[in-house]
């Protein structure tokens, strides 16, 4: 029994393909995550959570990694005299106070200083009095290796 609907769907059929074309996205993934690995271990290095100096140069410098702790205290003197705790401006005068706070909140005794290689050194001065007045007395002051040649 032959009907209308049947022979277009036979015709209908027929047109379709055997094979449908697609395109393979793996490539493009692994790729991807390659690049997604390269950014993250770059970024991994040294995290400056917003604030960055240039550190000066020492042959005995050694590694501290509890500055690298979100909890660490962390204070930045820039070359124009700006002092940061943390990520945040803070003028030199408020540190004790910023870092009584960190201490009640759970950190760790002992400041990391980051001083610009161009700052002057009253600046730098005034700030450890300024952590001194904290109660502090473990000051680390990061620096970087020297590059081997």
């Amino acid at each position: 029994m032959w009907a209308p609907s049947k022979a277009a769907a036979l015709r209908a059929a027929k047109r379709r393909p055997s094979v449908y074309p697609t395109i393979d996205l793996m490539p493009f993934v692994s790729l991807f995550l390659v690049l997604l690995f390269i950014f993250m271990l770059t970024t991994l290095t040294w995290p400056s959570h917003g604030v960055s100096v240039d550190l000066p140069k020492a042959r005995s410098a050694i590694l501290q990694p509890g500055a690298i702790r979100e909890d660490a205290i962390r204070i930045s003197v820039f070359r124009d005299g700006h002092c940061y705790f943390r990520s945040t401006t803070a003028a030199p005068e408020g540190l004790p106070d910023l870092i009584r706070a960190a201490i009640r909140d759970g950190s760790e005794r002992k400041v990391y200083l980051s001083a610009d290689t161009r700052a002057r050194n009253i600046s730098v001065q005034i700030v450890v009095d300024q952590i001194r007045l904290a109660g502090i007395t473990h000051i680390a002051i990061l620096a970087n290796k020297p590059s081997a040649h």
